[in-house]
């Protein structure tokens, strides 16, 4: 059963190391809010697991100057593609 997590706090709030805890294969992971600072960081984005999907939401990486500096491995999603992912997965798991 695939997951969609999405992660919406800072690199300052220690979400992620939980969120990954609980990471399976075949989950996905979307960045979004203040969540998309994690874009920032490549070296731990490049430490994901291999075999999952990682995505940011455009709007709020435009919203805070972000639009440019995005990673090779996360994709930036439209909020219409951010719809379509939550049907894709079998669940959604939000962490905030």
């Amino acid at each position: 059963m695939s997951t969609l997590h999405t992660l919406s706090k800072s690199p300052q709030s220690g979400l992620l190391a939980s969120c990954l805890s609980g990471f399976s294969q075949g989950d996905g992971l979307l960045f979004l809010e203040d969540g998309v600072y994690h874009c920032l960081d490549s070296e731990l984005l490049a430490s994901l697991p291999k075999g999952n999907r990682f995505f940011a939401l455009k709007e709020d990486l435009r919203a805070r100057g972000l639009a440019n500096k995005l990673p090779a491995n996360v994709d930036a999603v439209s909020t219409k593609k951010f719809i379509a992912l939550c049907c894709s997965f079998d669940k959604v798991v939000n962490w905030f």
